[in-house]
């Protein structure tokens, strides 16, 4: 084992580890347990160094220990990264402990291959638990190369778990001159780079991902605004898009709200309504907070399964249980004596427009006119309709059909 070669390893981790500090300043969770684990790595590449405090036998005992808590924070920062956090938290501690005793008990009995196997297990699991859990989370790019390295450093420990029985023998005094403590070195040296560099990026991208949920998303209400729901629709098909229905809502005498309660009490309220639209949403349909208490929605055909239903009727449909739910929602929080309701209006994409605006324009008509209804209600306004009476507009808790 070649003492100067053993040296850049213990540097290199520490490197990481420092960038993952630094990176934590952009409040990334898993940005401290990258750091914890790097550093951890790298005082168990670095034993050789307190050669002259402390015996080999204690040397040993303290690298599988701090190797353990390394693991365990490379796990943690998995979980993090993939919004496991205390997933299984308790049985990696577990595992990590018993390694490590297992390890401890191989220096006591001065058996090299159990302290080495006990050690290359525990680190294994350790990784290997998180990554099994994140199975299917996998969505871009950077996590697919974060999971794939991770797995190689398993395969790795695994392997020399395996092969320890021609890898080391004899004692523990035995290791600095084993075949072993080269392989480790040189694997370590290799897969420490790619994973702490793999580890690294899934850190970067993770801020790049909040500034731009910055950019494109409401803070108060989690939805996207209005750049975020233009993006959104730009990503959809044309097809999709002939075949949507739009959506336009707010609450009613909002300013009313506000005034008796305080605007904080007001933010609760817009928040209120988004949890009731986001609760409602199918797949492929979304939500905008286009400002103040306004919201839109987007629903392609098909993304709520009504049979014989057209997509209108299906818009409809949506808008009334939002309506509902957030009525109920706001008894709950502001109780009924003081009821405070949403109007919607909703329109679909008609044969011939290439886009949503006509429906979207067409929607928000239907919202005002839902609010000279009673508000309380939903309104459905039709491209082709001609003129004429609103059917059912003055029933505050039905959906009607609004001519154009």
């Amino acid at each position: 084992m070649d003492d100067k070669f053993a040296f850049i390893l213990p540097v290199m981790q520490v490197a990481f580890g420092v960038a993952a500090v630094l990176a934590g300043r952009w409040r990334v969770s898993s940005a401290g347990w990258w750091a914890g684990g790097f550093l951890a790595s790298a005082s168990g590449f670095a034993m050789p160094a307190i050669a002259f405090l402390v015996p080999l036998a204690g040397r040993a005992v303290l690298a599988s220990g701090v190797f353990a808590v390394a693991f365990f924070c490379f796990g943690q920062a998995l979980g993090e990264h993939f919004g496991l956090r205390r997933k299984h938290v308790w049985l990696r501690a577990g595992i990590a402990l018993a390694a490590t005793l297992i390890s401890a008990l191989g220096v006591a009995i001065d058996s090299l291959r159990l302290h080495l196997a006990a050690s290359d297990v525990g680190c294994a699991l350790l990784l290997l638990v998180p990554l099994l859990a994140a199975h299917g989370r996998t969505r871009r790019s950077g996590d697919r190369a974060l999971v794939a390295i991770s797995w190689v450093v398993v395969a790795d420990c695994t392997a020399r778990a395996v092969c320890v029985r021609w890898l080391a023998s004899g004692g523990i005094a035995s290791f600095p001159t084993s075949t072993y403590a080269f392989a480790y070195q040189v694997s370590g040296s290799l897969l420490g780079v790619a994973f702490a560099m793999a580890a690294l990026a899934s850190v970067m991208i993770s801020v790049l991902m909040r500034y731009r949920d910055w950019a494109i998303c409401d803070p108060l209400t989690g939805l996207l605004n209005r750049r975020g729901f233009d993006e959104a629709l730009a990503g959809r098909g044309a097809h999709e898009k002939a075949h949507a229905t739009a959506i336009a809502c707010d609450i009613d005498h909002f300013k009313a709200v506000n005034d008796q309660f305080g605007h904080h009490r007001g933010d609760e309220v817009i928040a209120t309504l988004a949890a009731a639209i986001d609760s409602h949403l199918p797949a492929r349909a979304f939500a905008a907070r286009f400002g103040g208490e306004e919201f839109v929605i987007y629903l392609p055909q098909g993304a709520l399964d009504l049979a014989g239903a057209g997509i209108a009727s299906a818009g409809a449909q949506l808008a009334e249980a939002v309506r509902r739910d957030f009525a109920q929602r706001m008894q709950r929080l502001l109780g009924r004596d003081h009821p405070v309701t949403a109007s919607f209006g909703i329109s679909a994409v008609a044969a011939g427009e290439a886009s949503l605006e006509p429906a979207l324009r067409r929607a928000d008509q239907a919202l005002y006119q839902a609010k000279s209804a009673g508000r309380n209600c939903c309104v459905v306004k039709s491209a082709l309709a001609a003129s004429g009476a609103m059917a059912d507009a003055a029933a505050p808790t039905r959906a009607a059909t609004l001519p154009a």
